[in-house]
């Protein structure tokens, strides 16, 4: 590290420590309130690093500082210190998010492409800022309710517009920066549309301070393949969010999805209509459209379990992330590092989750009495880690449909991505990730009883009632359990890859 990095560094950190202590003083002193002092502080941190590539040489006083802050203030929000610049109405990570979104910035753009790591920064700092300042003072909020926190109709369009403004206003003064040339008009206000769009969803879905990440993050990506690509990929990549605007919006009237999960699939759906195209498209959306309509089939018959899972019906975020979050990263992987090898993983992540939900939905409609994976004794109808003769072969379907549909769509290069070998390799994860599924609910998943009719279920209330919590951890809800047997299927491929 240069010498006048070193020194940097050095000074930054004293900097921040007093930023932080000023908060402190003003907060007790001059009786400011903590909301006000940790916006300020969020701002002007903000504002200092968007500003370091005009100063430092290298990367590494961003990435030691990031890691040292996320580290301390991940222990400040767990023991309450620094009321000033953690104190918050709700629970939040958002300042060990926020130094680690930087460290992530740095290592992927520093080198490359610093006008989209200030361009991130900046979005950081001042539209999360000015949206949340602006939903707090709305005079007549119109309230969303994306998920678990809600937001407002005017603070969701102060992001948009403030995104829009710094976008447009960062590629004309940091032009220099950008390794590709200088932008028309047009491209910018383009540019800046479509990363603004992408900005205001990942704020409006956040939780517990998770738009300090996924707001730079989803913004640097937009704006990275608009950068990198012509004008031909420009427009599938806009195409591509339409579309999944519109499937969102069709799945939310339909009832597939809440508002959360409409989100979920229109951040979701744009990466992979976007980047991935037809390749990664197909199999995601085969995934999507039958499951949501395999869980329509058969209403009457799954009543009767309806007390007992703990999600039924429409899908909300945490369960899109669940089946899609992994194969969105490993898209983003072979977008970032081109190893093909991705779009196996991605399809065996799929082909498992696949597999668990047509067991589900079809092995509830079974006469058979379920039995236990684990000691293979009868169980009650939709207890966790029941298996039937008709959902296994249901699990076998729904992972053969998804190893077909990779095959058929995978890159046609030489040799191909997806042969008639990988074809069998990925139906195999697929069976048996389901298994893992069902193992995993049987043991580990939390249990819960009811008070009140005696039954048992996953749910943490039932019949108006809080459950008695009866065995497995209480963290490993199905979603979780969902997302470990996508996982799963990751792993089994691996292991193929690996053995062949």
């Amino acid at each position: 590290m240069p010498v006048s990095d070193l020194k940097f560094l050095l000074i930054f950190a004293l900097g921040l420590l007093l930023l932080i202590a000023a908060a402190e003083f003003f907060r007790k002193k001059a009786g400011i309130g903590p909301e006000a002092t940790r916006k300020s502080v969020h701002i002007l941190t903000g504002l200092l690093v968007a500003a370091t590539p005009f100063v430092l040489q290298t990367l590494w006083p961003m990435v030691i500082l990031g890691v040292v802050f996320a580290i301390v203030d991940f222990f400040a929000v767990r023991r309450h210190l620094f009321v000033g610049m953690h104190n918050t109405a709700r629970e939040t990570y958002g300042t060990v998010f926020y130094p680690l979104s930087f460290v992530l910035l740095a290592f992927l753009f520093w080198n490359n492409n610093q006008l989209i790591f200030i361009t991130a920064m900046l979005i950081m700092a001042i539209s999360d800022a000015v949206a949340a300042m602006v939903g707090a003072h709305a005079a007549k909020p119109i309230q969303l309710h994306p998920q678990l926190e809600t937001k407002s109709l005017q603070g969701s369009l102060a992001m948009f517009l403030s995104t829009l403004l710094i976008v447009l206003l960062s590629l004309s003064w940091f032009a220099e920066l950008n390794p590709f040339g200088v932008l028309g008009w047009g491209e910018r206000l383009w540019l800046a549309g479509v990363t603004a769009v992408m900005a205001t969803v990942c704020e409006a879905v956040s939780v517990k301070g998770s738009d300090n990440l996924t707001v730079p993050l989803g913004s640097a990506l937009v704006m990275h393949y608009l950068l990198t690509h012509g004008p031909t990929d420009q427009v599938i990549f806009t195409s591509g969010m339409a579309l999944a605007a519109a499937i969102a919006l069709l799945s939310y009237r339909a009832r597939f999805v809440d508002p959360g999960g409409a989100i979920g699939v229109f951040v979701m759906g744009t990466i992979v209509f976007g980047i991935g195209r037809w390749a990664f498209a197909a199999p995601i959306l085969v995934f999507f459209v039958f499951s949501s309509l395999l869980s329509k089939m058969g209403k009457k018959r799954k009543k009767r379990v309806d007390g007992i899972f703990e999600k039924t019906g429409c899908r909300d975020i945490w369960q899109v992330i669940a089946n899609g979050g992994l194969a969105t990263a490993l898209l983003l992987g072979w977008y970032l590092l081109g190893w093909n090898g991705f779009y196996l993983l991605f399809i065996g992540s799929l082909a498992a989750v696949n597999a668990d939900t047509w067991a589900t939905e079809i092995g509830v409609l079974s006469r058979q009495t379920p039995r236990s994976v684990v000691t293979f004794t009868p169980v009650s109808v939709g207890a966790s880690g029941g298996v039937t003769l008709l959902g296994t072969l249901g699990a076998l379907a729904g992972a053969l449909v998804l190893a077909g549909t990779g095959y058929l769509f995978s890159p046609h290069s030489s040799p191909r991505i997806l042969g008639a070998t990988e074809f069998w390799l990925i139906l195999t994860a697929g069976l048996l990730s389901s298994f893992v599924d069902s193992w995993l609910g049987a043991t580990v998943q939390a249990q819960y009883r009811c008070a009140v009719c005696s039954k048992q279920t996953e749910k943490m209330h039932h019949c108006d009632r809080t459950t008695l919590f009866i065995s497995g951890r209480t963290w490993i809800n199905n979603d979780v359990v969902n997302g470990f047997a996508a996982l799963a299927g990751i792993l089994f491929v691996l292991f193929g890859i690996w053995l062949l």
